[in-house]
């Protein structure tokens, strides 16, 4: 079975919390995730967009191949694996208007 990749967004305002966020999920990701940090401190054209795409209205909040959304720190640990994915799509789908 081919282990799959994700593409991780972490919105964050660079305060202890997401710090926290981003350190905890930079250990648990596969090497083959990708993480990008949007700092929403450097409000760019870039962000804002990002932003409105996902409905982000709180810091820290983590985006995941564009459909899992979660906001806050979680309450479990990060270890990235099948089980996570799929912990993660059932319990914070990215509600979408389509």
């Amino acid at each position: 079975m081919v282990k799959q990749h994700h593409m991780i967004e972490i919105f964050s305002a660079n305060c202890p919390l997401c710090k926290h966020i981003t350190d905890d999920i930079s250990i648990g990701k596969c090497g083959g995730c990708s993480q990008t940090i949007y700092d929403v401190n450097n409000m760019t054209s870039d962000v804002k967009l990002k932003m409105k795409e996902y409905d982000v209205r709180a810091v820290p909040t983590t985006i995941i191949d564009g459909k899992i959304k979660v906001v806050g720190i979680p309450d479990f640990p990060w270890i990235c694996g099948d089980e996570l994915f799929k912990k993660l799509k059932r319990e914070y789908p990215l509600k979408t208007d389509d």
